[in-house]
């Protein structure tokens, strides 16, 4: 530790002592030293047991992460890229924090709670890793089997999200009836390069071969589960960070700007390389993996989808295919986006309520504005559910909320074809899925006998 980070640590402080707060966006306690990443080549010293702190985690810090306790950031929400990496890895984080790098010291002890969202000084005592946390709650260092012991079975399915395929076989283990949402930007921002200067770089078939690969180990750990893979959807910001993204055009706001479906139909031909990683794995009978596309607002948008699938040759008489439902304006056309043939939608929440509530879901000043539960909300989602009912289109919800319990019951009631949650949040959905099920087929009973009228002999 140099002298400046001596000075910050204040040896004086008692145990329990505060030192930072933000939202708690992965469950669990871990304690460690601090180890403060500025740069992404400073993601190469995080060792086993370190607890990161940064401004906020990129695609590139993954192997970080997974070798990390914990995760702290001044930056993001509870749909940030900290966040969701962090459930997917069962990695306790906080984000949002503010000045996290700033009153932290490179070096310092900490504990860090993923639920409450504090950062406080540590008992001595204190566990030193995560996985130490892990063993203290469970000697025999294993978790339990969510399918074992008469995990409720319900006519709604519970899936789940899946960002990293390393995480596939935890996430099969939770026993969810398939994968509602595989971000595929994931996987291709782990490559550190643009796509262009990917396939620049190695060729069309080798990007489209790493993709396909991916997704392949996603489709095997949940075979013959479906598993709905996404094409691209990463903001201009995040690929600037990539090898090649110099190019990238500078936005104000990216998550309003040049990304999803926008992107794709600018350009097709690198689409058509995603598409072509569905078709090969199609072609090796992995009969599980369905695409899905993001950020449509109108038909028009998903018409010209469908053409490019059509290109490529995926046969969509053999294989579901679908479309995110996220904007106002696909919320409003999603008769005439039915119409096109899909065979499923999946409710984004994220960006729903980003875009109808005018919330940056990446800003921490107004995280607290981001209202899942907000009455417009619940309206829009309820009359998309209402829509694809009536022309049997499947539906999913796959944003945070989607792992709430109150969300849970509320779009059960309203007809949902399934939720897809994330990893730790499984079980606990499952369990509110079944009671809500229970009480409809309760209250539908009671609404018979009252229906009926007494007889008199």
């Amino acid at each position: 530790m140099t002298a400046n980070e001596t000075e910050a640590v204040d040896e004086t402080q008692e145990p329990g002592t505060e030192l930072v707060s933000g939202y708690g966006s992965s469950p669990g306690v871990a304690t460690g030293p601090v180890r403060i990443v500025e740069d992404i080549d400073e993601a190469d010293r995080i060792d086993e047991g370190d607890v990161i702190v940064t401004e906020m985690t990129a695609p590139d810090m993954v192997p970080a992460m997974k070798r990390s306790a914990g995760i702290v950031t001044d930056e993001g929400g509870m749909t940030s890229h900290a966040a969701i990496v962090s459930r997917e890895l069962g990695v306790p984080a906080i984000v949002g924090c503010g000045e996290a790098t700033a009153v932290l010291a490179d070096g310092q002890r900490i504990t860090l709670d993923g639920q409450k969202g504090t950062v406080v000084v540590p008992d001595a005592d204190a566990a030193s890793t995560a996985e130490e946390a892990v063993a203290d709650a469970d000697p025999a260092g294993e978790s339990p089997d969510p399918t074992a012991g008469g995990a409720p079975t319900t006519a709604t399915e519970v899936k789940v999200n899946v960002s990293i395929p390393d995480a596939a076989q935890r996430a099969a283990d939770t026993g969810a009836d398939g994968v509602g949402l595989l971000r595929l930007e994931h996987i291709l921002l782990s490559t550190s390069k643009t796509p262009e200067k990917y396939v620049a770089d190695h060729g069309e078939d080798a990007f489209v071969e790493e993709i396909s690969e991916e997704i392949r180990k996603v489709a095997d750990a949940f075979y013959p589960r479906p598993v709905r893979a996404r094409t691209l959807d990463a903001p201009t910001d995040e690929l600037a960070e990539l090898e090649g993204g110099e190019d990238e055009p500078h936005e104000h706001n990216p998550m309003l700007g040049y990304r999803g479906i926008r992107r794709s139909l600018k350009e097709p031909e690198m689409v058509k390389l995603e598409l072509r990683a569905f078709k090969r794995l199609h072609d090796m009978g992995y009969d599980n993996v369905e695409v899905m596309f993001p950020l449509p607002n109108d038909a028009e948008d998903v018409r010209r989808a469908r053409e490019l699938m059509d290109e490529v040759g995926i046969d969509r008489e053999e294989h579901d295919w679908g479309a995110m439902i996220e904007t106002p304006a696909s919320i409003r056309a999603i008769d005439e986006i039915i119409e096109e043939g899909i065979d499923f939608v999946a409710l984004g929440t994220n960006d729903i309520v980003q875009f109808m509530l005018a919330v940056d879901r990446n800003n921490a000043m107004v995280a607290d504005r981001f209202d899942d539960f907000h009455p417009t909300i619940l309206e829009a989602m309820a009359e998309v559910i209402e829509a694809c009912n009536e022309h049997d289109v499947d539906t999913t919800i796959t944003g945070q909320s989607g792992s709430h319990p109150d969300m849970a019951k509320f779009l059960v009631e309203k007809g949902i074809s399934s939720l897809s949650s994330n990893i730790d949040a499984v079980d606990e959905v499952r369990r509110v899925v079944a009671r809500a099920e229970r009480k409809l087929l309760l209250d539908a009973a009671r609404e018979s006998l009252d229906d009926v009228e007494p007889r008199i002999d």
